[in-house]
This record gives C-alpha cells, structure tokens and sequence, in this order.
C-alpha cells in the first residue's frame, strides 16, 4: 500500500474486502462495477458508502493529480478526511457526483415498491453520461439490486458493457443468484458474511457500552453489526424487539384460535410485504435457537432472555420439525414476495408450528 495514504474506515470486521479496496484506492486500480452480497445488516451498505466517501474525498483528488504530475505520493492523514467540502456534502446527501438508487415509495401505500423499474434505470444513466459536476469520479450505489426487474436489469447491463469514464457502479443485494449472470460477469463480486460475535462485543465495548450489555447486543445481533448498533442507540427499540419475539415464540404454546387471533391483531397495522418478511427473519432466528437447544448447544443462543421458553418448547419439539419449521419459514417469505396473499401465507404458515 502507498505510503501517502491512511484510511478511517470505521467498520467491523470484513479485513479482506477492507484491505483489497483500500489497495485498490492506494493503487489506483479502481475497478468500475463492483457486487457486495450476503445476509442484510452486515455492513455491505456501510463499506460502500465508506469507499465512495474516501475515492470523492478532496484529499483523494490531490492525491491523485500530485501522484500523476510528480510521481510521489502526497502525505495524507486519513481517507475519507470527513472535514472537507466534498466530505461535508457526501454526509448530507448533496455531492452531485454521488447516485444512491433504491426502489421507490408507493404514494397511495407509502411502502416501498416491489421492484427497482427500468425508468429509474434510464435516468440514472442520464446522469452518468453527463461530464462530473466536481471534476470527480461519478459514483452510483445501487440497494437490493436483486429487485431489479428484467427490463432494469438489461437496461443497466449496457452501462456496465459500455461504462462512462471514472463511473463505478457498487451493486448491493441479499443473493448473486438473484442477479443476472451477464451482470455478475462484467463486474468484482465481495461476500459479506456474518461478522464474529467476539468483534461486534469489543466493537460496542469501544463505544462504550458495559459489558453485559454488549454481551447481549452481540449475541442478539448474530453477526449484523448494524442491528447490534440500532439497539444500543436506543433501549426502546431493544424492549420492542424483545417484546415482539416473545409473541412470536408464545404462538408454539398456543392453540389454532389464538394463532390466528394473533395474524389478526399484525395485519390490522396494514403491514407491508418488507415489515413480514423482517419478521421471519427474526422467526427464523428464534427456530435456530430452538434448535440449540435441542441439540445441547444453550451457550450459542442468540435470545439469551427467552432460555427457558426456548428449553420448554424445544423439549416437545423434534430436530427433524424444527427443520421443517425453518424451511417453511423460508418458502413463506418466498411467497410473500410473489404477491400471494399475505395473510394467507402467514396463517398457513403458524397452523403447523
């Protein structure tokens, strides 16, 4: 890596992908598409916008053009500097080289849409043809691009076949298999995998959290940094989300009349498909612990608050059920997304539990 540069990348754990994209940084190697995939809150949106920060920070410029002209490096204390104009105006969503494209609000349901359309794709590319207003890269961060609808998809696969000068295109999604393989070819793929429960624990000690509660927030986390940040921030959204799951996890004691008492009660809120499969997800969560349980493994528990629920409802529980469990989990938030009726899915879904 080049002497002339530091980095202040405050992001838990991922070293590889850290330290390749700094080399590229340091190297000027730049690639101009790249696909940040894995499980959500992991912190692949975190490492994108920490990359595009650092390559438009005007201490990256400097660096560059000195580099260029002199042939040596300009000292420079850390990337992204976050004190300069083109910093400042990154953090507030102003720097007009700088694209984040995510699917768009329902006006009549004020949800998101199902999909990223090829209309937003066409003016993104718009934009990007035009000359750099700041005289800098051009950078387009695109969320869920897994959402992208066919017609997006192609649309966006001609810019990447025919990319503009110093453009980078940083793709993020759940799935590569979501994606199209034309897409997937044509640009630097990096998996984001759950980070260590050890790192997000000393992480949130640096923060200045007391141990006990970092020792819960790691493990309730189960390596998405993100999550474990949200709840230390803010004790309400942590008691809610306790509170949320021991309902979840009461609909293993209860009878078929109060599970879909229970459907009832969340989809009087008019929850939208994303809210659901949040859930799950979460659902999903609680039906590894039970598994844990099953199999002797108490010390890996992610809801350490919820041990003896999960001891009670595991012992009546077989492996092979709880499999099957997480299974339907997963078919159902298939389904949801496939515009089957949700409160069919999910009532389907709670009778076999």
């Amino acid at each position: 890596m080049s002497e002339g540069l530091n980095f202040n990348w405050p992001i838990i754990g991922h070293d590889s992908i850290k330290k390749f994209l700094q080399l590229s940084i340091s190297n000027k190697s730049l690639a101009h598409a790249y696909i940040f995939y894995g499980s959500e809150k992991v912190g692949k949106t975190t490492t994108a916008m920490v990359f595009a920060k650092s390559i438009l920070c005007t201490h990256y410029k400097e660096y560059t053009s000195l580099s260029a002209a002199l042939g040596e490096s300009k000292k420079i204390t850390a990337l992204p500097c976050n004190e300069c104009e083109s910093c400042l105006q990154f953090e507030k969503g102003l720097y007009a080289d700088f694209y984040l494209l995510e699917r768009e609000i329902n006006e009549k349901t004020g949800d998101k849409k199902k999909n990223i359309a090829v209309s937003q794709i066409r003016s993104l590319q718009e934009k990007i043809g035009k000359r750099a207003f700041l005289n800098s890269y051009k950078i387009v961060i695109i969320k869920e691009a897994e959402t992208l609808t066919k017609g997006a998809s192609n649309s966006l696969l001609k810019t990447l076949e025919e990319p503009t000068s110093k453009t980078i295109l940083i793709l993020i999604g759940t799935s590569r298999e979501l994606m199209l393989d034309t897409i997937l070819s044509r640009c630097q793929a990096f998996k984001f995998l759950p980070i260590i429960k050890e790192s997000v624990y000393q992480y949130l000690l640096e923060k200045g959290t007391s141990r006990p509660l970092a020792n819960e927030l790691a493990n309730l986390s189960q390596g998405r940094p993100t999550v474990a940040l949200k709840f230390m921030e803010s004790m309400d959204a942590l008691a809610a989300y306790k509170e949320k799951n021991s309902s979840w996890l009461n609909l293993f004691k209860k009878n078929n009349v109060d599970k879909f008492k229970f459907i009832d009660q969340i989809f009087k809120t008019k929850p939208s498909v994303d809210s659901l499969v949040k859930d799950l997800n979460e659902l999903s969560g609680l039906v590894r612990d039970l598994l844990l349980v099953e199999s002797h493994s108490s010390n890996l528990l992610s809801h350490i608050y919820l041990e003896n629920d999960l001891g009670e409802i595991a012992k009546k529980s077989s492996e092979l059920r709880l499999i099957q469990m997480a299974k339907s989990i997963e078919l159902t938030k298939k389904y949801l997304k496939q515009n089957i009726n949700p409160k069919l899915a999910l009532e389907n879904l709670i009778i076999n539990f």
